[in-house]
C-alpha cells in the first residue's frame, strides 16, 4: 500500500499580520515613536520592513519511494524495468502451485487469481476470486475488471486424471481465446506443468510423470493453436529422468520456497 504524503509548504511570505501579532500599524502608534532620534526610528522601520519580506525555508518531505519486492533480486524502479521486476502489469492464473509462487515470494504487486484444485474448465464457472464486498467472482470476471500487459497461466496438474487429454487441450484453447478477447493488448504466457517426485509418481495414482508428459504435449499444442507464448517451466525442476527432485518438493507435488524463487527469476528473465 502506498503512503500518501501532503506537499510541504515552503517559500510563503510571512505577512505583516503574522509579524505584528495581528495588529496593523496605526498613526497613533507611530506618533509614540516620534520622540526617538531620527536615526533610531529609521533603523527600526528598516528592520520591520525586512521582517515583512522574510521568506523562511521550511524542510520538505521527500516523495515516497515505490516499495521494493522483497527477495534476492534487484529493487524495482519506475518505468519499463519495474514491470519486469515487480509484475505490477501482470496477472497469474492457476491452481495451488501458482498459489505457492505468491505465498513464498511475497509478490504483492501482481494479481493472483488462483484456487486449490482449480481446473482449466472452471475459469468461467467457479467463483474463487475474493472481492472487496466479501463476495467472490470467477477468474474471467476478475480478469475483465482491469487491463493487463502480461498474463501467466498454468493448468494441468489437477486435470491429470482426465480420461481424454484432447478435451483438456480444447478447453485450454477455449480459455486462451477468451483471454485474448478480454485482454487484446496483453501477452499471454502458457507454462508447462512441473513433474512430481518419483515417490509420488510411483504411488499409482493419476498424479504420475507419464501423465505429466502427455498433458504437457497438449499444453504445447494449445499454446501453438492459440498463438500464445509457451514457457517450458517443466524443465526447471527435472532430475534428468523426468521427475521432480525430492529436495525440490514439499509434498511430492508443490515446490519449496527456494524453487518458487527460481521459478520467479525464470519468469523475470523471459518478460
Amino acid at each position: 500500500m502506498r503512503c500518501a504524503f501532503k506537499k510541504s509548504v515552503s517559500g510563503k511570505r510571512l505577512s505583516k499580520k503574522s509579524v505584528s501579532g495581528g495588529k496593523r500599524f496605526s498613526g497613533k502608534r507611530l506618533s509614540g515613536l516620534a520622540a526617538l532620534p531620527v536615526c533610531l526610528l529609521a533603523a527600526s522601520l528598516a528592520i520591520l520592513s525586512a521582517s515583512f519580506h522574510h521568506t523562511e525555508a521550511l524542510p520538505t518531505v521527500p516523495p515516497p519511494e515505490k516499495p521494493a519486492v522483497e527477495g534476492p533480486h534487484r529493487t524495482a524502479v519506475e518505468g519499463e524495468a519495474s514491470f519486469a521486476e515487480d509484475f505490477s502489469d501482470a496477472v497469474f492464473i492457476g491452481d495451488s502451485r501458482t498459489q505457492m509462487l505468491q505465498l513464498y515470494t511475497g509478490l504483492s504487486f501482481a494479481d493472483f487469481f488462483t484456487a486449490v484444485g482449480l481446473m482449466v474448465n472452471q475459469a468461467d464457472t467457479k467463483e474463487v476470486v475474493p472481492q472487496e464486498d466479501g463476495s467472490k467472482c470467477t477468474v474471467l470476471e476478475a480478469v475483465a475488471k482491469r487491463q493487463y500487459r502480461r498474463i501467466y497461466i498454468m493448468f494441468g496438474t489437477n486435470e491429470l486424471g482426465w480420461s481424454y487429454p484432447k478435451v483438456f487441450r480444447d478447453k485450454y484453447v477455449e480459455l486462451l481465446q477468451t483471454l485474448q478477447e478480454l485482454q487484446p493488448e496483453a501477452r499471454i504466457y502458457v507454462q508447462t506443468i512441473f513433474p512430481v517426485t518419483k515417490a509420488r509418481s510411483d504411488q499409482g495414482t493419476y498424479e504420475n510423470n507419464e501423465n505429466v508428459l502427455r498433458f504437457n504435449q497438449e499444453i504445447r499444442a494449445a499454446a501453438e493453436e492459440a498463438g500464445t507464448v509457451l514457457l517450458e517451466t517443466a524443465a526447471l525442476f527435472d532430475d534428468g529422468a523426468g521427475n521432480l527432485p525430492a529436495e525440490d518438493a514439499t509434498d511430492g507435488v508443490h515446490l519449496t520456497a527456494a524453487c518458487c524463487w527460481q521459478w520467479l527469476e525464470y519468469l523475470r528473465a523471459n518478460p
